[in-house]
């Protein structure tokens, strides 16, 4: 894989500033989001400097991404483990100052990545929901018929 080249005069984002936009302040963190069909999972990562928006950014979509493809396997139990653990490393994220751009940086984007929607009005929540209904329903569907008198 090679590195793209800087334009002439510009350099790439260093220790402190966002690896996407090339902000500051940045701070080094790892969201991650999994993927299950069967037995079969995919657990990917996004690591590096990231400034507040992107950070936030990152987490909601890595976020979201888990709550829509984790269910469908047995990596649905890891999935309050994934979301918990990526809550907790955004905190970090979230006690940042706003991001300002850091003169003399070439970055992949040119601004910061807009957050977007909250985790809840995503897709990922409505399909979470829906799992977490139809299991709901199961539990209670069992336990009625378990004490439903037998004639």
């Amino acid at each position: 894989m090679s590195v793209p080249m800087a334009p002439a005069g510009l350099r790439p984002p260093a220790a402190g500033e966002c690896q996407f936009c090339g902000s500051h302040p940045a701070v080094r963190v790892t969201f991650q989001s999994i993927m299950s069909i069967l037995i079969f999972y995919v657990m990917s990562f996004n690591r590096g400097w990231m400034c507040r928006s992107c950070g936030l950014a990152t987490f909601r979509r890595r976020a979201n991404r888990t709550l829509l493809g984790g269910w469908w396997g047995v990596a649905a139990l890891g999935i309050p483990v994934v979301l918990l653990i990526d809550r907790i490393r955004l905190r970090k994220v979230l006690r940042l100052a706003p991001p300002q751009p850091t003169p003399g940086v070439a970055a992949e984007l040119p601004a910061p990545l807009d957050p977007g929607q909250p985790v809840l009005l995503r897709p990922g929540a409505i399909v979470a929901g829906a799992v977490l209904a139809l299991i709901l329903l199961i539990v209670a569907l069992g336990v009625w018929a378990a004490d439903a008198p037998v004639e």
